[in-house]
């Protein structure tokens, strides 16, 4: 019955991979073999499970026997089921044979990408009379749920009968094993193992990096019968990073745990035990063990190119606080052969453990098309927009020079404020100096303090080359005080005409608005405000923040309350209008400090639009979302291809590189016919397959999220009982893990992302949501740019976050922070473009702040049923092809010559085209191809509209388009019919032979 040829890992028994139906019988089965025939056999099971943590809902779980042919065994009684063993007794209907014997089942419930196992409890299926008459009466379920082997009484039934005897563990995958480090130690080899080291802390196993330990909570049977304290040896290829792994079994408590690898010639870093993060900084990890607990403390050793190859020698110590250090020899062999890029063209070696404390791409240098900060003075110039400082260090002036079409950034400069931003505490301060310095090109930095009656305040800023602009103020009690905090973001009323955050999705602004906080629920600290070509958004933060889960996830990892900004329960944002200023206020309530305490008060400005819009790129890269041969992608009429995963050249969430050779080959193919190739790669999830999983399950929740466990069966058992279960794709049998908002795993995935277009030739990211926060972002554009020929592609999906489970946050206003480094977006999934019943999308003002781009400078796509094909026109947005076929509008661009021609969108105050009503819109295209113009309608009822330019009314033609409209010609002056939710494209002012002779593009 056995796949495979027998292998090490259990104690008793030969282990191997075999082939039955998983969601009926489990992933896990024990084979045992009858010699004889006889009306019922015995047989113990020496199954080691690890702990209690898969259990049925009932209790412990059920016990499935198959005979040879793989019908069940019905009698079958479960004698005895505890972690250690089972002990049951069946008939061997089949006569002499190899029986299975399944005692892990379940059944999953719930979606097929969201499952969640549901263990089968036991059930009673003997025959009464059998099992009377086989001494079995008092069997079934004696001892269900324990956790030890407890003893079978003296002349029961099961003890007369004769002996099946298990000889080998089989599981259903090889990434379904638990061997070797998954069969647990038993009570009894624990106690001789506590005894021979009585009045020892801790004792040590060295262990291959082969078989990682993970998060199995149980000393494993293999480091029971081995020898603690024994040498560690080991073999690395010259310019290795050879990885180290030492298990800590805890006789008693431990904290403070700590490995150091001594004697080597070569650079050695404990990453178990801290690193360097996301942001650069470095950190230390505590790590703690229970009494009775194990853990593996994990070292990297960096063997240089030119290392001479031999056997070098030293140890490895391991020390806890108020514990005496324990030491282990150590052997390393260095071979002949030299691995280039560290070995981490070979995932399965752990060498891309190295990458965990990379600061690769960790710099102030700009990122195009963004231009150097440019400091005169007070007054900071970046592309598009100048920030002038006051001597309190806050924005005194912000401007903005992006032309009203946001495709030029050199337009006259306009002023976003009404009057200086202003930080208050309820007292007069005394500013002193200001100083500013530039540590790099990218980004220019000032501070100041100030002083007041019984306080001190010191603010930091920074602005960088995007428009990211953040202050930091902190605000120091020298003695017992109350205070009430405010920020005031004073903005001109004819700017801040649209809004989008705190609850608001995005729409024309509201006069007043009031807002508190509710981070349980309410992914909200940030609102944006502003028209297309001049805006900012304004985020609430302090020291304690942490990025939260998104996506489905909020609610397992919230945003934690902002202590300062929230105060006391009185905290909140204020929105008032009067005068032609639109005053934006968050406050804090009343304060108590005691002297000496302190609270941090963030707050950013991100300054939009980013970038400059680029219509023809929109219109000229042409993206295909769907596994097809390069081949078939190019006979689309498609040049840019989105690889998703679970698909042969990217089998994996978010681990391309596990298949690098065959995405390669795919790459290369479709290069070579002109089409550029994205893979989906994020960090939200990481797959069951990745080698490196269980070192990184080994650090606690630093890489990922604490949460409530269950989910897919392969979770439940190998992961034990603190984490998020993340996206499972059947087809290909990935299970996923939901990674921490901010965690060392950053540095690994901008490593990985160099290395997939500097090695596999991928021309940028498809990001489906987004877990990292702007540096890491930043970081990614940088190694993408530096890694490759050509500008890199990278574009960012989103589901609609404005939802309980995501925390009714706009996608926009999320990911605000990053789309500086984005060329395209796809909002996306649930998103509603139709605004049904009055819904968001039956608002023009919601297309243009929520889905578009376009106030941030870029330019999107639709994804939700296709969007609407009129309405998404007017933004220059289509849909997702071959979901859509879009064919038909890529050949009436390429007719009318749009990507040649100068867009200029409704929104830019007067449009070259007009309709006369605010409820039908119209975006122009004015180039070699004449002027073409698409119209779509929000109005609720059928509408007739008549184009006019500066001067008077045209004549339009409507060439034929399928699937988008018929052929039809208008005078000029003559009306225009528009259906609700539909819209034309339209040449204006036809050539003189007249819009009969014109032909269809």
């Amino acid at each position: 019955m056995g796949q495979t040829e027998p292998q090490a890992g259990h104690p008793e028994l030969e282990c191997g991979v075999g082939i039955w139906d998983q969601d009926v019988y489990g992933n896990h089965r024990l084979l045992v073999e009858v010699t004889d025939a006889a009306p019922a056999v015995a047989a113990e099971l020496p199954w080691r499970r690890q702990g209690v943590s898969v259990r049925s809902g009932t209790g412990d779980v059920d016990v499935i026997v198959l005979a040879p042919s793989g019908l069940r065994v019905h009698n079958t009684v479960a004698v005895e089921v505890s972690g250690e063993r089972g002990r049951i007794a069946f008939e061997p209907v089949e006569g002499p044979g190899a029986y299975a014997v399944h005692y892990l089942p379940y059944a999953h419930t719930g979606k097929p990408y969201y499952p969640q196992a549901a263990y089968r409890p036991p059930t009673r299926t003997a025959d009464p009379g059998w099992a009377h008459r086989c001494g079995l009466d008092g069997g079934g379920v004696e001892g269900a749920g324990t956790d030890g082997a407890g003893p079978v009484g003296e002349g029961d039934g099961w003890s007369r009968l004769p002996r099946a005897e298990a000889f080998r563990y089989e599981s259903a995958s090889a990434v379904d094993s638990f061997a070797p480090m998954g069969f647990a130690a038993t009570a009894a080899e624990c106690a001789a193992l506590r005894r021979a080291h009585s009045g020892e802390p801790f004792v040590l196993f060295a262990e291959d990096r082969a078989h990682p330990l993970g998060r199995y909570g149980s000393l494993p049977a293999r480091w029971a019968r081995a020898t603690p304290g024994a040498p560690f040896t080991g073999a690395a290829d010259r310019g290795e990073f050879y990885a180290v792994q030492i298990g800590v079994y805890a006789l008693t408590g431990l904290t403070g745990v700590r490995a150091e690898v001594r004697g080597l010639p070569f650079a050695v870093r404990c990453l178990s035990t801290g690193g360097i993060d996301a942001r650069g900084a470095v950190f230390e990890r505590n790590v703690e063990v229970a009494e009775g607990g194990v853990t593996a403390l994990w070292c990297g050793i960096d063997v240089p190119e030119g290392a001479s190859p031999g056997v070098y020698e030293g140890e490895i110590a391991v020390s806890a606080q108020g514990a005496p250090e324990r030491t282990l020899p150590l052997r390393l062999t260095v071979n002949e052969a030299v691995v280039a890029g560290h070995g981490t063209g070979d995932p399965a070696r752990l060498t891309r453990l190295r990458w965990l404390d990379s600061t690769l791409a960790q710099d102030d240098e700009v990122v195009p098309p963004f231009t150097p900060v440019k400091v005169d003075g007070r007054r900071l110039s970046i592309l598009g927009r100048a920030v002038e400082l006051g001597t309190d260090g806050l924005p005194h002036r912000i401007s903005s020079a992006f032309t009203p079409s946001v495709t030029r950034a050199d337009g006259p400069e306009r002023e976003l404020l009404a009057a200086p931003v202003a930080f208050a505490v309820g007292r007069a301060l005394e500013h002193g100096p200001l100083t500013l310095d530039q540590p790099g090109p990218a980004r220019a930095r000032w501070s100041t303090t100030a002083t007041g009656r019984d306080v001190l305040l010191h603010t930091e800023g920074e602005l960088e080359s995007d428009g990211f602009l953040v202050l930091r103020a902190t605000v120091e009690a020298t003695a017992d005080t109350e205070l009430d905090v405010t920020l005031d973001v004073p903005m001109r009323e004819d700017v801040a005409r649209y809004v989008m955050g705190l609850g608001l999705t995005g729409r024309a602004c509201p006069a007043t608005y009031d807002w508190t906080w509710d981070t349980p629920t309410r992914n909200q600290d940030a609102c944006w405000l502003g028209d297309p070509a001049a805006g900012l958004q304004l985020s609430l933060r302090d020291e304690h923040y942490e990025r939260p889960l998104n996506t489905n996830y909020y609610r397992e990892k919230p945003l934690v309350t902002p202590h300062s900004w929230a105060g006391d329960g009185d905290g909140g944002v204020r929105l008032r209008t009067a005068e032609g200023v639109r005053a934006l206020t968050a406050f804090s309530g009343p304060l108590r400090l005691r002297a000496g305490e302190s609270r941090r008060f963030t707050f950013r400005l991100l300054l939009t639009p980013f970038k400059p819009l680029d219509p023809a790129r929109q219109l000229t890269e042409r993206y295909f979302h769907a596994y097809a041969t390069p081949g078939e992608v190019a006979a689309y009429g498609a040049n840019v291809v989105n690889l998703h995963h679970a698909t042969p050249p990217n089998p994996y969430i978010n681990d391309p590189l596990l298949a690098a050779g065959t995405l390669r080959a795919y790459t290369d193919e479709a290069h070579r016919l002109g089409v550029r190739v994205k893979v989906y790669d994020t960090v939200r999830e990481l797959t069951r397959h990745t080698p490196e999983l269980p070192v990184l399950a080994s650090l606690g929740d630093e890489i990922f999220a604490s949460g409530p466990g269950g989910g897919h069966a392969w979770l439940q058992e190998h992961l034990g009982g603190s984490y998020v279960p993340g996206w499972v794709a059947p087809d290909v049998g990935d299970v996923a893990v939901v990674t921490s908002g901010d965690s060392r795993w950053h540095n690994s995935y901008v490593c990985g992302i160099e290395r997939l277009r500097r090695v596999v030739g991928v021309d940028g990211l498809y990001l489906d949501d987004v877990a990292y926060d702007r540096t890491t972002m930043k970081r990614v554009r940088k190694a993408l740019a530096r890694s490759g020929a050509s500008a890199p592609l990278v574009d960012l999906h989103s589901c609609n976050q404005f939802r309980e489970p995501d925390g009714f946050a706009s996608s926009a206003n999320l990911y605000a922070e990053l789309l500086p480094y984005v060329d395209r977006l796809w909002l996306g999934e649930l998103f509603d473009y139709d605004g049904r019943d009055g819904a968001d999308g039956a608002d023009p003002a919601y297309w243009l702040v929520e889905m578009s781009g376009i106030p941030f400078g870029l330019m999107g796509e639709m994804l939700e049923g296709g969007g609407n094909p009129w309405r998404g026109l007017v933004f220059g947005m289509t849909a997702r092809a071959p979901m859509t076929d879009v064919r038909p509008l890529w050949r009436a661009f390429d007719g009318l010559r749009l990507p040649e021609a100068e867009m200029t969108g409704w929104w830019a105050g007067e449009p070259p085209v007009r309709t006369g009503r605010d409820d039908v819109l119209a975006t122009t295209w004015r180039g070699p191809g004449g002027t073409a113009t698409a119209v779509a309608s929000w109005a609720p009822e059928p509408a007739e509209v008549v184009l006019t330019t500066g001067s008077g009314p045209v004549a339009a033609y409507a060439p034929a388009v399928e699937g988008f409209q018929p052929e039809r010609s208008f005078a000029a002056g003559e009306p225009v019919p528009v259906a609700p939710g539909r819209g034309w494209l339209l040449r204006i002012a036809p050539p003189a032979d007249g819009p009969a002779a014109a032909t269809s593009p």
